[in-house]
């Protein structure tokens, strides 16, 4: 069986040789496509979903950052890059900040309220350096990569408050970055705690020490290789 895959990101509920994951493919067209796979079926089952510009985008009280909103173009919330799976859910992120979540079980997708994450605002963000999205027990962190490869800044989702809230330091956890995904580890060994270890072609080793810059080992370049992830 062949399944062909057209689309700006793809994720998985759990690993493949389960009997309970959900693949879904995000596309980029005028409204919110997404693809759906189960195991034992032989074709995606596609929902569409309609363009929508929710009223807190723009309204009275308007999110931190909306101005950058209304500057982007008229598609870039629709371009979706950056998908994880977090208790039932699948949260996506776009190229404009905006997180949308998709439930494999009611088959909705819905925008949320979230204030936008400072790694979007106009003086902070650069399309060269990516956001990289991940999960940790059904906490989602977003890690902004930047363009003078600095220490990364590290952004968690505030579930409570809609907002995201920038981590000086991991607690103990590490990060493992890359194009197409990226994970967090616990319990790994001190010295390699409160690191986010970039997928790189040539450089293995290089790491950002978060907390402590003056430990890092940073890679030459914050750009990551394409065909390089980890596993």
């Amino acid at each position: 069986m062949t399944l062909n895959y057209v689309g700006t990101c793809l994720a998985f509920s759990a690993a493949p040789t389960s009997s309970s994951c959900v693949v879904i493919s995000c596309k980029q067209v005028a409204d919110v496509v997404i693809d759906t796979w189960r195991p034992g079926e032989s074709a995606w089952t596609t929902h569409r979903f309609k363009k929508c510009e929710p009223s807190w985008l723009w309204g009275p009280g308007e999110p931190a950052g909306a101005t950058h909103f209304k500057n982007c173009e008229p598609s870039c919330h629709r371009y979706w890059t950056k998908c994880v799976f977090s208790n039932g859910v699948f949260y996506c992120l776009s190229t404009c900040g905006h997180l949308g979540v998709f439930d494999p079980r009611e088959a909705t997708w819905n925008l949320l309220p979230v204030k936008q994450c400072r790694a979007f605002l106009p003086d902070y963000f650069c399309f060269v350096t990516p956001v990289h999205l991940t999960e940790h027990e059904g906490d989602i962190f977003a890690i902004y990569t930047h363009q003078d490869n600095s220490n990364p800044t590290v952004f968690k989702l505030n579930m409570e408050q809609n907002v995201w809230d920038e981590k000086r330091d991991l607690g103990g956890l590490t990060v493992f970055t890359s194009a197409s995904a990226s994970f967090i580890r616990s319990g790994l060994s001190p010295e390699v705690r409160n690191r986010v270890y970039p997928s790189l072609a040539d450089t293995n080793g290089k790491y950002y020490s978060l907390g402590d810059g003056r430990s890092s080992n940073p890679p030459p370049s914050p750009s990551l290789a394409r065909c390089v992830a980890w596993v």
